[in-house]
């Protein structure tokens, strides 16, 4: 069956029952074998009804071939038996040479692949969560993974010394069964669990807690050095006792502790970015382009949980992520109205790295006129969205801006804002030259910025947009050639710790498009 889609593939813009004149060489040279076996290839397609051969003898003259099985019938027929063999990274390879059309209503038969199954076998059940994603992991470092995915996939793997109750708003024990300072908040002592193990056997004791910080704070290039730069120096005083004495009282040291960024790593193991080690519930087996793959720890210290693996596909451009959560919200099919409230938001940001005019601060106002919210609100009826003017929403106040604003008409307000943004672009430096803006990619972002650009054009200020990338311009500085970014946060459940993390851990985008002046300031 491959050799006939190869060969059907090459031969794809001719019709079923079409005849191609062609000879036995040429049909080799596109399967990459010899004559010989052409021949043999040949007889088996006409025994499976396949195709119709008529074989022409002598040198000048072609044979016919006629194909009469549908390539889509043949595609379909192989990638099902990939897909009952358990052969998910052969079916997508398969799916992503077919063209277009036939591509999206391959990639349809992933989707069934997804979501939690249950197999039995000679160790009795086991239970997989299959989870599709469309970007590739960069590192697993927690002190240098920003992306959601991979902040997911530290979240598992290591643990931290306490973790955040969200619900009552206090840091509880984790690795350290209790800790206690002194009364200047100025020096921090934890007592960790007794019989904790590492994925690669040994027990944790103060020293790997030592380790992890001295490993950050010895680092000038780290990324979040400048979140714990509190830390003056560690001491341990026995193997299950460990001191930090800071620079200046941190009574929120403790909320520091539950970040992902302070992950305890073994100390007897170098760091591998792509394959490392923790005491998490799950440990890291496999970390190929295509699959990454975690199994349960059966020695977690907190209990055996209850998903024994995870396989996280990378499936780019297949729209499967969006798919399949919907599948396993609404296995009916039918819409219903799911509401969960984040803290955080999408902003304009400037690369202040860059020469430009959006050095000047009038530029910037300009902006920040062109891109009101409640106008972007009206204008695009973004569902689920709400405008906002902090990352932090304090709903009585923006309650009062918002009847404030709507007690105007709608056309005049926006009028208005064209008018003041019009009036502060000419008092810019603004020259007319072209303003490139790099945007998160997905739709609605997008959507934002084809508004936005519409209303620039009304005042005279050129922009071209071009969709991006989130790992590519956090792991690859993309958009370092460009003057505006559009971009945004989502805090996790410990908001205040979100904010902090977001002004000091170099890797966010919004640090990424500070000059070193403003980042010190």
């Amino acid at each position: 069956m491959d050799h006939y889609i190869q060969l059907r593939v090459a031969f794809s813009n001719v019709d079923e029952e079409e005849e191609i004149h062609t000879t036995i060489g040429e049909l080799a040279n596109h399967l990459c074998c010899t004559m010989r076996n052409m021949n043999l290839i040949m007889n088996k397609f006409m025994d499976h009804g396949w195709i119709r051969w008529s074989p022409q003898r002598g040198r000048g003259k072609t044979s016919v071939l006629v194909f009469c099985h549908p390539l889509l019938q043949a595609v379909q027929e192989r990638f099902d038996r990939l897909l009952q063999g358990n052969k998910l990274e052969e079916a997508y390879m398969l799916a992503s040479t077919m063209p277009f059309s036939m591509r999206e209503i391959l990639m349809q038969g992933l989707q069934g692949q997804f979501g939690l199954r249950s197999d039995h076998g000679a160790r009795g059940r086991v239970d997989t969560l299959r989870i599709p994603q469309e970007t590739a992991f960069e590192t697993l470092d927690p002190t240098r993974a920003y992306m959601w995915g991979e902040v997911g996939i530290v979240a598992e793997v290591f643990d931290r010394l306490v973790q955040y109750n969200a619900e009552r708003q206090v840091c509880e024990p984790s690795l350290a069964v209790a800790w206690e300072s002194n009364p200047e908040g100025t020096e921090w002592i934890f007592y960790l669990h007794k019989g904790i193990v590492f994925h690669h056997g040994r027990m944790l004791n103060a020293e790997d807690v030592r380790y992890t910080f001295e490993r950050i704070l010895s680092d000038q290039e780290n990324p979040c050095k400048s979140l714990f730069g509190s830390i003056h120096h560690i001491e341990t005083f026995d193997e299950l006792t460990v001191r930090f004495v800071l620079r200046f009282p941190n009574f929120m040291f403790p909320d520091l502790m539950s970040s992902m960024n302070a992950s305890i790593l073994p100390r007897d193991v170098e760091l591998d970015p792509m394959h490392p080690i923790g005491t998490g519930p799950y440990r890291l087996t496999r970390n190929h382009p295509k699959l990454l793959v975690l199994e349960v720890f059966p020695s977690y210290f907190r209990g055996r949980a209850f998903i024994d693996r995870v396989e996280i596909w990378q499936l780019p451009q297949t729209g499967l992520v969006e798919s399949v959560i919907k599948q396993d919200l609404f296995p009916d099919g039918l819409a219903r109205l799911i509401q969960h409230e984040v803290q955080g938001g999408v902003f304009m940001t400037f690369n202040m790295r860059k020469e430009g005019p959006q050095q000047d601060l009038y530029f910037r106002q300009a902006v920040q006129q062109l891109m009101d919210p409640q106008e972007m609100m009206v204008a695009l009826a973004h569902t689920g969205v709400h405008a906002a003017y902090s990352l932090i929403r304090d709903k009585s106040k923006e309650k009062q801006i918002l009847e404030r604003i709507e007690s105007k008409p709608t056309a005049l307000s926006a009028d208005l804002s064209l008018v003041r943004a019009s009036e502060l672009l000419q008092r810019s430096c603004y020259a007319g030259q072209i303003m490139n803006v790099w945007v998160e990619e997905g739709e609605k972002m997008e959507t934002d910025m084809a508004w936005f650009a519409q209303r620039c054009a009304l005042i005279g200020l050129k922009v071209s947009v071009t969709p991006g990338n989130p790992v590519d311009a956090v792991y690859h500085d993309e958009f370092a050639s460009y003057d505006l970014i559009y971009t945004g946060e989502v805090f996790d459940e410990h908001v205040t710790l979100s904010l902090l993390t977001m002004y000091t851990f170099q890797n966010t985008l919004f640090l990424m498009a500070l000059d070193d002046e403003r980042k010190a300031s």
